[in-house]
């Protein structure tokens, strides 16, 4: 169920209007100056929900964060922010990504034809680049959310010479709660409800200085942390004997990112840009149950059992590294670039779980700790280059490679990664393409669960867990009418090999020891044909996207034969508009639809005896069909001068306008002697005000 909590109005260019720039097929551009116009459910505009509804990608459960592109299973796609690999991109279980619209600069989204400088996943390259600060005047926006409010503030810190730009975001949802505890008399009620908290945040800072015109050197950080709370008390009394039981649950997690760079032109040929970098994945869960029980018997003895319970999980991976990108534009009709990274990963997830238990305060029971850790400290290293070629008035080529070596538990793995596009520019207006492109994903992420949860783990490429691999071919081309009307059609088809699939057990946390034990590999396709129509003039702009396409898996443990992916959506469908009326008022719609997502249900039970369950009969996986997913959004901007000259936006929105609950998961039973699905949905129609004030 492809799902946006964004109701967008970004302008999303792909390469038919900067075709005297690139070669790539299936890139689609975001310019982040507009994206500060969309609608937004629950907040800001998202950037991961704007992508959402682009063709060939699938959202996964609703108002989540997933991005399922050409195929892909989640997990593989590399989101760069400034160029610092991000291994975590939502707050709020997937509601909000970790990308404040407010300092993005833009955003490059490639879902094939990659150039031969990205590497490292299988599926797509979401590279965002945040806004040097104003470099001559401050000014920035202050936004308040249903959920969140957020502040920007750029400006120059010694004018025409250094510049900040600085975004924070934070959600009051714990603020709303702690007043709302004010008016709560009842203890018991009060004792558990403030036990329950959660928060996220986020800041963005860019530093820039210009040492001249030909110099600069910049110094980009973010840092974003969720914090989930919650807690329960048990008290239960009665003639002879009283319990107590208390549970506290503790789930924090985030992203730390920075990065220096330096750009440098030695000559109005060659340019050069170096930089440094440091990124952090943390997830911590520690929940803990302590309970005790006091017994009377006829005699009047006490008896005291205490019992506790805990359980703490950890998951971490960080990198250190290093990039440098050459510039050289000195052969004509040649502009070639080419460069290196190394980084060094380092993978520390551990668990540790135990039981005790006491009577009258002497131990009885000290089961031995279950602890599970394991370390891992890899290298990568990687090369490329890549040869944008002008061949005529008509033809531009593209020509790339890259090589990629992976040093992790004394295992080397080297990968070769050729990559091509073409373009035939046949008129001013038909453009004609083609691409090639291979990528290798050396990172895995372990999860139990089909949910992009901070429980997850990161785990690199081992002996036994080989690397993942795919190649895409793209084919297509592009109209482009000057009445303001554009359409571009691909056709692609990718394979992939070294897939994998977890077989342990039913727990949302995955094991740790033996996580290379308890998945199965396989393979993978995906093929299809991605429409896109797009109009735009200066008051209204509308856009139809449509997907058609397949995605299948071949495990041989589960099957014999290919079968549909989870997020196999046959049909996708995306029409969205907006139209500004005048300078204060701008109104937006947005219908999406797409077939429906697939699960595994059971197609027969065995009975041993009347009541008595013998076991139950499945076919191959994903073998059911949730109902369509269909949902409408409006929006209403309303612009207006503040009294002091600022310029204000209030937005009032609808998701789901017509109030169509989608199912989001569902499963079989048996029902008067046959099996049935049945699926459940918890979405209604959201409201939501919001409004942002520019200074």
């Amino acid at each position: 169920m492809a799902s946006i909590d964004t109701l967008d109005a970004a302008v999303i260019r792909d390469e038919k209007t900067i075709r005297q720039i690139v070669t790539q097929t299936s890139l689609q551009r975001i310019d982040g100056s507009q994206i500060g116009r969309n609608f937004a459910v629950l907040g800001a505009p998202d950037l991961i929900k704007t992508l959402q509804m682009m063709p060939g990608v699938s959202g996964g459960a609703e108002l989540s964060s997933g991005l399922y592109v050409r195929g892909g299973d989640g997990s593989d796609n590399l989101f760069l922010l400034d160029q610092v690999p991000m291994y975590q991109i939502s707050h709020f279980v997937g509601m909000f990504s970790s990308f404040n619209t407010d300092v993005i600069d833009y955003a490059d989204f490639y879902k094939g034809g990659f150039p031969a400088r990205f590497g490292g996943r299988l599926s797509s390259v979401v590279d965002v680049g945040v806004k040097d600060g104003d470099f001559e005047h401050w000014h920035g926006t202050v936004s308040l959310g249903l959920v969140d409010g957020h502040v920007q503030i750029e400006g120059p810190i010694i004018p025409g010479k250094t510049s900040m730009n600085f975004g924070a975001r934070r959600t009051w949802t714990d603020i709303v709660k702690s007043i709302a505890m004010l008016f709560i008399k009842n203890p018991n009620t009060e004792e558990m409800a403030g036990k329950t908290h959660y928060d996220f945040g986020d800041f963005n800072l860019k530093l820039v200085h210009k040492f001249s015109p030909v110099s600069k050197l910049s110094w980009s950080s973010y840092y974003g942390q969720d914090l989930l709370k919650a807690g329960l008390v048990v008290n239960q009394r009665e003639d002879n004997s009283s319990t107590r039981a208390d549970l506290d649950f503790n789930l924090k997690w985030g992203n730390i990112l920075s990065t220096l760079t330096w750009d440098r032109q030695w000559s109005e040929t060659f340019d050069m840009e170096a930089s440094l970098f440091y990124t952090n994945y943390t997830s911590r869960m520690e929940a803990v149950v302590n309970a005790s029980m006091v017994e009377v018997d006829e005699d009047g003895n006490r008896t005291n059992i205490g019992l506790n319970l805990f359980e703490n999980n950890l998951s971490r991976v960080y990198d250190i590294g290093a990039k440098v990108n050459f510039f050289s534009k000195r052969w004509e009709g040649h502009h070639i670039r080419f460069g290196g990274s190394g980084l060094v990963h380092t993978y520390d997830p551990s668990r540790d779980s135990g039981i005790k238990v006491k009577m009258n305060g002497m131990p009885v029971t000290d089961m031995t700790p279950d602890k599970q850790s394991k370390h891992y400290l890899g290298g990568e290293l990687a090369a490329y280059a890549e040869d944008e070629i002008t061949l005529g008035r008509r033809w531009r080529l593209n020509l790339g490679l890259r090589d990629a070596l992976y040093l992790v538990d004394g295992k080397a793995y080297n990968r070769i990664e050729p990559r091509a596009a073409v373009k035939f520019m046949a008129t001013d207006y038909l453009d004609f393409k083609g691409s090639f492109s291979t990528m290798n994903q050396f990172a895995h992420q372990v999860s139990a669960v089909y949910i992009d949860l901070p429980t997850n783990l990161w785990m690199p490429s081992t002996a036994k867990v080989k690397p993942m691999n795919s190649n895409q071919y793209v084919l297509g081309g592009t109209l482009k009418l000057p009445v303001g009307v554009s359409v571009d059609i691909e056709a692609f088809y990718k394979s992939m090999t070294h897939l994998y699939e977890y077989t342990g057990t039913n727990a949302i946390l995955p094991q740790i020891d033996r996580w290379e034990e308890v998945f199965e590999e396989g393979i993978g396709r995906a093929y299809g044909t991605e429409l896109s129509i797009e109009y735009e003039s200066k008051k209204f702009q509308a856009a139809a996207y449509y997907t058609l396409s397949k995605s299948e898996r071949l495990f041989k443990t589960f099957s014999h034969s290919w079968y549909p992916d989870r997020f196999d959506n046959r049909h996708k469908i995306t029409l969205t508009a907006s139209y500004r009326f005048n300078k204060k008022f701008e109104l937006y719609g947005a219908w999406l639809y797409h077939s429906g997502n697939r699960f595994t249900g059971k197609t027969g039970v065995i009975w041993n005896g009347e009541n008595e369950l013998g076991y139950e009969l499945y076919g191959s996986p994903n073998n059911f069909e949730l109902p369509a997913y269909h949902r409408m959004d409006v929006g209403l901007n309303f612009h207006k001068k503040t009294r002091h000259g600022f310029d204000s936006t209030t937005t009032i929105s609808l998701y789901n306008a017509y109030n169509h609950v989608n199912p989001m998961f569902g499963f079989t039973e048996q029902h008067e002697g046959r099996m049935v699905g049945v699926s459940y949905g918890i979405i209604p129609i959201i409201p939501t005000i919001s409004f942002c004030l520019k200074f």
